[in-house]
Parts: C-alpha cells; sequence; structure tokens
C-alpha cells in the first residue's frame, strides 16, 4: 500500500516529486514519475487539464506551448491531438518523442508501482466536469488508495468530498490564515501544503493535533543556499519538524534533495 497522507503518525515521510523528478526529467511526465521513484520518492504531485473533446492530460499550464512543441490552450485541442505532441524535447533534446499522459494512465502506472499520487486539478474553466470525470475515473479504476486530491479552490474541494467521501483532500496555501484549522475543518480538508515561506511550527502543531496531514513544500536547494551562506540557515528548524512528526510530507522538485533532508533529519 502506499505511504498513507497522515505519515508522520505512523513514522513515516512522504517525499513528493512535483511534478514528477521534474529537476531533471521533462515534467508531467510517466518518465518524469518513474525517475522519482527510482530516486526514492514515494509520492507524485501531478496536474490535470481538461482537452476539448472532455478527455483529462496530465499538465500544469492552460498552454502547450511551454513543455511541448504544440501551441494553444489545452481547452482547444482534442485528446488525440495532445497525443501526438512531443513533451521532453522542449526540456532536453534525450527526453525527444516523450509523450503528454493521460490520468488513466498516471492511475494504471501509480497501482502498478504502489506510489500515491497527489493530484491537483488546475482546470480553470470547467472545473466542475474535471472534477466529475475525476471521480469517474477514480471509480471505474478503483484508485482511491493511491490518490489525494489538491487545489488553491478550496471550494472545488469541498465539491469533491461532497461527491465521493472516500477521497482525501489536500488544500494548497501560499498565505497564512488567522485560523487554519477552523478554516481547514469548514472544508472538510484533510491535508494542507504549506510553501516554506509561510510555513510556522505552531501552525503545523495545531493541524496535527486537529488530524489534518502537513506537506512542506520546498524550493530547490540552491534557492535555499543564501540563507545558510547569511547565517540563517533554514534546515535545522525543518528537520526538527520531521523529528517531531509535525510533517507529513516534502514535496519540491529536486527528489535528491528531499530524500537527504528527511533521511537527515
Amino acid at each position: 500500500m502506499p505511504v498513507p497522507l497522515h505519515a508522520a503518525r505512523h513514522g513515516s515521510l512522504r517525499i513528493a516529486a512535483h511534478r514528477g523528478f521534474s529537476r531533471r526529467f521533462p515534467e508531467n511526465t510517466i518518465l518524469a514519475f518513474q525517475a522519482g521513484v527510482n530516486a526514492g520518492a514515494n509520492e507524485c504531485e501531478i496536474d490535470l487539464m481538461l482537452t476539448r473533446d472532455d478527455q483529462i492530460v496530465v499538465m500544469h499550464d492552460r498552454t502547450l506551448d511551454r513543455t511541448t512543441n504544440g501551441f494553444g490552450f489545452v481547452a482547444d485541442h482534442d485528446l488525440q491531438h495532445i497525443l501526438s505532441l512531443d513533451a521532453g524535447a522542449k526540456f532536453d533534446p534525450r527526453f525527444a518523442g516523450t509523450r503528454v499522459p493521460t490520468l488513466a494512465d498516471t492511475l494504471l502506472w501509480a497501482k502498478q508501482t504502489d506510489t500515491r499520487l497527489a493530484i491537483e486539478m488546475k482546470e480553470p474553466e470547467r472545473a466542475e466536469r474535471l472534477i466529475d470525470l475525476m471521480i469517474g475515473t477514480l471509480r471505474e479504476l478503483d484508485a482511491f488508495d493511491h490518490v489525494a486530491i489538491s487545489s488553491f479552490d478550496h471550494i472545488d474541494l469541498l465539491r469533491v468530498k461532497e461527491l465521493e467521501p472516500r477521497l482525501q483532500t489536500e488544500a494548497i496555501l501560499h498565505h497564512r490564515p488567522v485560523d487554519i484549522v477552523a478554516s481547514m475543518r469548514a472544508g472538510g480538508i484533510d491535508g494542507v501544503s504549506l510553501e516554506l515561506n509561510r510555513f510556522h511550527r505552531t501552525d503545523a502543531e495545531a493541524l496535527q493535533e486537529f488530524g489534518i496531514a502537513v506537506r512542506l513544500s520546498l524550493p530547490l536547494p540552491e534557492k535555499l543556499a543564501p540563507f545558510w551562506q547569511g547565517g540563517r540557515d533554514l534546515l535545522p528548524m525543518i528537520r526538527s519538524c520531521i523529528r517531531d512528526r509535525l510533517v507529513d510530507a516534502l514535496i519540491g522538485d529536486d527528489v535528491d534533495f528531499l530524500r537527504m533532508l528527511g533521511a537527515s533529519a
């Protein structure tokens, strides 16, 4: 079974590869997901968008331009066209021929490798349709044990919970609510993803006390280097929170860094 959402209470830690091992491999591809697992991740974060013909693809952006050799909005193209695109060459010519996966492809991979997926809903125009189709796919493939659903839109997460109570939800925050626990409980949220620059030990303690999992999002190590070079090393605080079981997951683009940090806690 995959590592549980509330990993800390079981004495474990989720290592979540953000869009797969996206530092070294083309993001949101099966190649990147497998590379993350090979490097020691036990979870992969993926992003979902809807095609014109109501198919769910794993892609972060609304447009095809940044990560593929296609152009325009994902929502303006059918699945067959998107599957024909190259999703690897722009990252590195070595990965030419890598394809955009569907949600179903990725769920089947997760079940085969027994990997947890953090599924982020990115679809901005037809969020309700995405939710309906996503839940249908999860039911069809019986993948509930392998996923948690995340979003910046906590109203969407509430709708997910109402439609399928078996699903766990993770709210992504880039701000610090006045009462983080009350806010999360109002939406029936199971876990919270916090950015390092908005992470406070007292919030993590409060969330854990009320049974809400804590995921800490970390930047690349070179982004943290100026802090320790300037005498403001943040890693001891992170290690302390991991040791005290206040953090259930570390997520970031560099799986090697996440593993090193988790192992040194």
